[in-house]
């Protein structure tokens, strides 16, 4: 199921549901003359596009740009380096927004230079502002409670960032994980097995690259093999299917512990809102007027306003 294509009945079910939301996330940059500028945006798309077609979830729009440094290639050859402090700062409003509509099982799977790379930490900032303004409003010691009686049981998994094989664990019993290299052979079958359409090898063979020899990483992306990039898209949808449903699980005994409080962080998730011991959520951050954000949308709804 597609964010962008559901109606606000739709919308409104599948928080009733508590279905997850998948957001991929990548970076448009150079993968060579052979792959396209997206291609850290099209794998992750595809791998939500397949764990949707298993597993009952919505999917958001990607995040298309971030930080890149300029690693591999200009502006000139495609290469999008987009400044951290404006991308974390979309980041945090949108992931914000959802918090509002009611999600409270996201993952933004993030695609580009890994678990320590600019990208993912700007987006685990944003998911760490999000989580801090919303357990503000929880009151001093909320620790010591029943999660079960907290407006969201567990706030620290309200918002998970992971790559596209972090819940996969290990594809052969010698450990090997997802063989992924900046455009090479990994990377290029993922593409060709994502993406066909996108993807010419002859021209890694063909005339010399007009910024000079091609780089050192694509020595063995002629080597790449559709049939393997399949094998490992199964493999790492197979680990997030197996990870929403265990978290799916846990969440649901977790409001089973909470009594009638799950009837009412539903109800209050339908008008955006949570539930503090009055019911009402309410993000750290104050706005003008003293209303929180989550506070201040929920006047305007019901004043007519939105």
């Amino acid at each position: 199921m597609e964010l962008l294509r559901m109606r606000p009945d739709q919308l409104r079910e599948a928080v009733r549901r508590r279905l997850p939301l998948l957001v991929p996330a990548g970076v448009v940059e150079y993968h060579g003359p052979h792959l396209p500028l997206g291609t850290d945006v099209l794998i992750p798309v595809r791998l939500c596009e397949e764990i949707a077609r298993r597993e009952p979830c919505v999917v958001a729009p990607a995040f298309p740009y971030g930080p890149t440094l300029s690693w591999a290639g200009g502006a000139y050859e495609g290469e999008m380096d987009f400044d951290p402090e404006p991308f974390f700062v979309y980041v945090r409003e949108t992931l914000r927004r959802f918090v509002y509509m009611g999600f409270r099982r996201i993952y933004v799977m993030q695609y580009h230079q890994g678990e320590d790379g600019l990208q993912r930490l700007c987006v685990k900032r944003a998911a760490g502002e999000v989580v801090r303004e919303l357990t503000g409003g929880f009151g001093e010691g909320w620790g010591r409670r029943d999660p079960g009686t907290l407006p969201v049981p567990d706030p620290f998994g309200l918002i998970r960032v992971a790559g596209l094989d972090d819940y996969a664990g290990r594809a052969t019993d010698g450990g090997d994980r997802l063989p992924i290299g900046h455009a090479g052979k990994g990377e290029t079958q993922l593409v060709m097995a994502a993406a066909p359409e996108t993807v010419e090898l002859g021209l890694l063979r063909e005339a010399p690259d007009p910024s000079g020899p091609l780089p050192v990483w694509l020595s063995d992306a002629s080597d790449a093999d559709a049939e393997d990039g399949e094998r490992w898209l199964a493999y790492c949808v197979a680990g997030w299917v197996d990870r929403l449903r265990s978290d799916a699980a846990a969440s649901h005994s977790a409001d089973d512990g909470g009594g009638g409080a799950a009837d009412e962080r539903a109800d209050a998730a339908d008008k955006g809102d949570g539930a503090d011991g009055g019911g009402n959520v309410h993000m750290g951050e104050q706005e003008a007027g003293g209303q929180s954000r989550i506070a201040k949308r929920k006047s305007d709804i019901d004043g007519g306003s939105l």
